[in-house]
């Protein structure tokens, strides 16, 4: 069995990408692990680069005065708990436990925030949710919400 064709050289992962990954390596007959490697390390970069933009807004908005820096840094420590949760991977390989987890974290954030009058702009990233790897509001990507 080649590489191209090998299950156990990729995630078991059952997402769309998956999908994707499947369809280019038959069409273009390459090895599925490259592939694979490809589309993880996008979705890395990506993250990657969502991070950057939460992090660049909430210095922003020290400076201009709409968040003091103790709220910024619970809001990066806050995130960055879940971050270390969530798989760098497929968001849909999250065990249900872990989605309870993150779930929590967020609903206590979102619960501090209302508290001490944050925008929720400055919670959830201007991602709509998505800035936590494809785990809207610690629910399952799965689902509609």
């Amino acid at each position: 069995m080649s590489a191209a064709t090998d299950p156990s050289t990729t995630s078991s992962s059952t997402s769309a990408s998956t999908s994707l990954i499947d369809k280019l390596t038959a069409k273009f007959n390459l090895n599925k692990a490259d592939v694979q490697a490809v589309v993880d390390q996008d979705r890395q970069d990506r993250h990657a680069q969502m991070e950057a933009d939460q992090k660049a807004k909430l210095a922003a908005a020290v400076t201009d005065g709409k968040l003091t820096q103790a709220q910024a840094d619970h809001i990066s420590q806050v995130m960055s708990e879940i971050k270390t949760l969530r798989p760098d991977t497929d968001p849909k390989s999250v065990s249900d436990t872990v989605r309870a987890q993150i779930k929590t974290k967020l609903d206590d954030l979102k619960t501090w925030a209302t508290t001490n009058k944050v925008d929720m702009q400055y919670i959830m990233g201007g991602h709509g949710g998505h800035g936590l790897g494809g785990v809207r509001d610690g629910g399952n990507p799965n689902e509609a919400n």
